[in-house]
C-alpha cells in the first residue's frame, strides 16, 4: 500500500482526529504483537483506514490505552485495543506488503533490491503466520502480482489494464471483511475502486522517476513518452488523470453510500469525500506545480 487514502485533516473535528490517530497506532502495536517490530516499518495510512472500515461496518468495541513506543518514547499516545477490529487488518498488510516486496526485489534498482531482500528476512515468519489465516488472501495477491508482471511486459499495456491487478487484489482484501454476503458484494466493488484509484494516484506520482528510471508506467504508454513531458504535455496527463480519478471515486462513492457503517462514519465520510481528492490535488501541487515553476 502506498499511504493515499488518509484523512482530510481540516474538516476533522478534534475528538475524531484523535480516534483515527488512535486507530493508527493501534494498528501499530497489533502489528508489532503479532508479525514483529519489523514489520511496523511497513504500516501505512491505507491500512488505517481498513481498519476503521473493519470496525465500522462489524461494529466492533474498542477500548483506548496509553502506551509508548518508538517514535514517541518519552510521551504517551492513546491506542485503540481491539483484536477483532485490528487483527485482519492487521494480517491483509502483512501479506500485500510481503508479495510487494518480493515484487520490488525483481524490479527495482540494487539499492531497493537490496533493501527489499533485508525486509523478506524478517517478514517471512509473520508471513507465514498471516497466510496460515487468510490462505486464500493470500494466495489472490500473489496471482494478481504474477499478473501485473505479465501485463506490464505487453508493449500496449493501458492504464485500465495495468490498473486491473492493484483492483483485485483490494478487491479481495474488502471482501474478507465480512461473511455477509450483500455487504460483501458491495464491499468487493468498493474495494475494486479503492484499488484503481491508489493505482493510478501512485502512477502519476511515478511518473517522472519511471521515465528517468525508464520504469515501467502506463502513463508513458497511453501518452507516447520518451522523455519527461513538457508543459503542454503534463497539462494534458493532469487532466486526463484528474478525470480518471474522479471517475473512480464516483464509482467507489456509490458502493460507499451503500455500505451500513455502523461507528466511525465521520472519519470515514471524511476520507472517502475529501482525503482521497486532496492526496490526488496533492500530488499534482508537488509534482505538476513544482515542475512549471522550474
Amino acid at each position: 500500500m502506498f499511504g493515499y487514502v488518509r484523512i482530510f485533516k481540516p474538516q476533522l473535528r478534534v475528538c475524531e482526529y484523535d480516534t483515527y490517530k488512535a486507530f493508527y497506532c493501534g494498528l501499530c502495536k497489533k502489528i508489532k504483537k503479532e508479525y514483529g517490530f519489523t514489520a511496523t516499518l511497513t504500516l501505512s495510512y491505507d491500512f488505517a483506514f481498513l481498519s476503521l472500515m473493519n470496525s465500522g461496518i462489524n461494529d466492533y468495541c474498542a477500548s483506548a490505552n496509553k502506551c509508548r513506543c518508538v517514535a514517541h518514547p518519552f510521551k504517551k499516545t492513546i491506542c485503540v485495543s481491539c483484536d477483532d477490529g485490528l487483527g485482519y487488518p492487521a494480517a491483509a498488510a502483512e501479506i500485500l506488503i510481503y508479495h510487494k516486496l518480493r515484487d520490488d526485489v525483481s524490479d527495482k534498482g540494487f539499492f531497493k533490491k537490496l533493501a527489499a531482500r533485508f525486509m523478506l528476512m524478517f517478514l517471512k515468519k509473520g508471513y507465514k503466520k498471516a497466510r496460515a489465516v487468510y490462505p486464500e488472501l493470500a494466495q489472490c495477491i500473489e496471482l494478481q502480482m504474477q499478473e501485473q508482471k505479465r501485463v506490464e511486459m505487453l508493449p500496449d499495456c493501458s492504464i485500465d489494464l495495468a490498473a486491473e491487478p492493484s483492483a483485485k487484489m483490494m478487491e479481495a482484501i474488502a471482501d474478507n471483511i465480512t461473511d455477509d454476503e450483500n455487504t460483501s458484494r458491495v464491499l468487493r466493488r468498493f474495494g475494486y475502486f479503492l484499488g484503481r484509484y491508489i493505482y493510478l494516484c501512485d502512477a502519476f506520482d511515478d511518473l517522472q522517476d519511471d521515465i528517468r528510471k525508464k520504469n515501467f508506467n502506463p502513463i508513458i504508454n497511453e501518452f507516447s513518452l520518451s522523455s519527461q513531458p513538457d508543459e503542454e504535455q503534463m497539462i494534458k496527463i493532469k487532466e486526463y488523470v484528474i478525470q480518471s480519478v474522479n471517475l473512480t471515486l464516483g464509482e467507489l462513492a456509490n458502493c460507499y453510500t451503500l455500505l451500513s457503517i455502523k461507528k466511525y462514519k465521520p472519519i470515514l465520510d471524511n476520507i472517502i469525500y475529501l482525503g482521497l481528492k486532496n492526496s490526488l490535488s496533492t500530488i499534482i501541487e508537488n509534482k505538476y506545480n513544482k515542475e512549471k515553476e522550474n
